[in-house]
């Protein structure tokens, strides 16, 4: 009996400290167009659990991926995707006229070209990812390889939460886009509303790019985090296999 009560007072006296953590706002930081530039390689040294969007093929994609992993960041692909303004993609983009064996070719090859990728999201991609059949080939690839996909939602007619929900493909969509401007007035805006959307719904990602404006803001901004009761997670721990809704005052893209 004693042995017993003792049990309950220690779960007792546990309970409530487990439960505030579970409850704990969470974001994500995903960093796209990385690779391009040696100095990307200092983003891999921010603080805490960052996940990194690598450009296939570029000069500086592998270098970037093996030292983003060795300090503890998760490494994503950012696969070039066809836009409706005609953009230039660059090497390993995906275009709807590909037939449904050619999207998926060269997604293997942009995969396996960057190691320790966990999953994608879209560089560009407007118009690429309204069309059904092309986003199909990208999820059953990503199926196949147990990837995850974050929709970067550079277009509010994006089909790729249906269509990865419907391959069983964990998915989730961006919410902000940090830095389409980059001085400070801004990047602290957009900050707030990240972390003001991660207390409403429990979870928010965030997009930025390697700016210098942009890393040194996040390098201050994030060595306070926890003063803010939010946890920083990588994008992998926020992805689910249920697509959710995204307010339409949010769709503020950047191609």
């Amino acid at each position: 009996m004693f042995n017993c009560m003792v049990i309950l007072i220690v779960v007792a006296m546990l309970s409530p400290a487990t439960a505030a953590n579970q409850q704990r706002p969470q974001i994500a930081i995903i960093i796209d167009d990385i690779g391009n530039s040696r100095s990307d390689l200092k983003a891999a040294m921010l603080p805490g659990k960052l996940t990194f969007a690598v450009l296939p093929f570029t000069p500086y994609a592998r270098a970037f991926a093996l030292r983003a992993h060795h300090q503890d960041k998760q490494v994503m692909l950012h696969v070039p995707m066809q836009a409706i303004e005609g953009n230039k993609l660059g090497p390993g983009a995906l275009t709807t006229l590909m037939s449904t064996s050619q999207i998926k070719l060269e997604l293997q090859r942009s995969l396996d070209a960057i190691p320790y990728v966990a999953g994608i999201n879209n560089h560009m991609g407007s118009y690429f990812t309204q069309v059904e059949q092309p986003m199909q080939a990208v999820m059953e690839t990503l199926q196949n390889r147990r990837l995850f996909y974050v929709d970067s939602r550079t277009s509010e007619f994006s089909v790729a939460e249906r269509v990865a929900s419907r391959y069983g493909v964990p998915v989730a969509h961006r919410h902000v886009f940090l830095d389409n401007q980059t001085d400070h007035r801004y990047l602290e805006q957009q900050w707030q509303q990240l972390i003001h959307l991660a207390r409403k719904q429990g979870q928010a990602i965030g997009i930025g790019h390697p700016y210098p404006e942009t890393l040194a803001f996040l390098k201050k901004s994030l060595a306070t985090i926890d003063t803010l009761g939010i946890e920083l997670v990588y994008a992998s721990q926020i992805v689910a296999t249920k697509p959710s809704s995204l307010p339409s005052q949010l769709l503020k893209t950047s191609e």
